[in-house]
């Protein structure tokens, strides 16, 4: 290997972030100790003259220069070893610890967000990231072998588009199918949201109706959208139409569905944890004999309604009566399904 295949590795290996010792890299080059010296005095060199060039024409955000070219020199603060200054700076930005990578991959895998191809393509751009691959491949393969997506079609280059649709303000129009029933709506986008195994674009705020009626929706599911074309750009909205995810997401549980906020009050026969990691803003107002009453910060859309209907007898909703008598009706027709009536508690 001559001298600059040399200096050349020993650099890569350096923005890898590894430390050199003077006495491996003399054994591995089978070279003197003053040469090793001299490869690294020229490194020192080229990283000193890139950052100040880059200070002076850049205009890295850095209040002195010497500040700068400290995070991009040498680290010899260790007699006889070699560490690049800064790297965990110039890494963090793109790469991931097995541990962060491990996480991101089971969320990735569990949410069926995208078509299997697509998905496969995610996966294993994120895997190549991994360094243990033969550990992490036994919690994954059997998974990943298995995938099965919900959309059936591509779905990033469709929200990368309707990215751009929301930040140009788009009036855009398509067509959507509901229940069998398929129309050409016109609506301008103003977030995506993704819940429950769909992305969805959003076209009023969280506080906005879920409309039975296919013409009022406001809500649609990205992968059933079809036709998405732009009509103008440069609309007016009114700030009050924007949508917050952040709050629908802690008012809603995990079901996509908009509403009105309120407070509701129930009581839980069952471990509290389980309505207060899904209700972030609720809060145990009492307990007696293990059951717990539960002050609730909702809304009154159908989500928070499906939420309540698959919890069963372990539920029982004291206020807002709406709410109740929603359940108590509800109940009632499927209990005639099965031709049970309900017969009222004698006094």
């Amino acid at each position: 290997m001559n001298g600059q295949s040399r200096i050349l590795t020993i650099f890569l290996e350096l923005l890898e972030g590894k430390k050199l010792t003077k006495r491996s890299l003399m054994e591995l080059y089978n070279k003197e100790g003053t040469t090793i010296r001299r490869d690294m005095a020229i490194i020192e060199n080229v990283l000193e003259k890139n950052a100040e060039e880059k200070y002076l024409h850049e205009g890295v955000n850095y209040d002195s220069f010497e500040e700068y070219l400290k995070l991009n020199s040498l680290d010899r603060s260790e007699k006889g070893c070699y560490k690049l200054n800064g790297i965990e700076k110039r890494t963090s930005k793109v790469n991931f610890t097995d541990k962060e990578l491990f996480v991101l991959l089971k969320v990735l895998i569990a949410s069926r967000a995208l078509e299997k191809d697509e998905m496969n393509v995610l996966f294993n751009k994120l895997f190549s990231m991994v360094e243990n691959k033969k550990r992490m491949d036994y919690f994954f393969k059997n998974e990943q072998h298995y995938y099965t997506g919900v959309p059936k079609i591509d779905l990033v280059e469709r929200l990368d588009s309707i990215c751009e649709m929301i930040l140009n303000r788009s009036m855009v129009e398509f067509e959507y199918t509901k229940n069998g029933e398929t129309k050409t709506l016109r609506r301008s986008p103003n977030a995506i949201y993704f819940s429950d195994l769909y992305f969805y674009m959003l076209t009023t705020s969280q506080d906005g109706k879920d409309d039975e009626f296919l013409e009022d929706l406001n809500k649609f599911r990205i992968n059933n959208i079809e036709n998405l074309r732009i009509v103008k750009t440069n609309v007016k909205t009114e700030y009050k139409d924007r949508f917050e995810g952040g709050t629908l997401r802690k008012q809603t549980g995990f079901l996509c569905f908009l509403g009105k906020p309120i407070t509701m009050v129930i009581e839980f026969n069952f471990d509290p944890v389980y309505v207060l990691d899904r209700f972030p803003e609720s809060k145990i107002v009492s307990e007696k004999d293990g059951v717990y009453r539960i002050e609730m910060q909702v809304n009154d859309g159908y989500g928070i309604k499906m939420w309540l209907l698959s919890e069963g007898k372990m539920v029982k909703v004291i206020s807002p009566k709406h709410m109740r008598d929603y359940i108590i009706n509800d109940m009632t027709v499927a209990l005639e399904y099965y031709g049970l009536a309900v017969r009222p508690k004698e006094e």
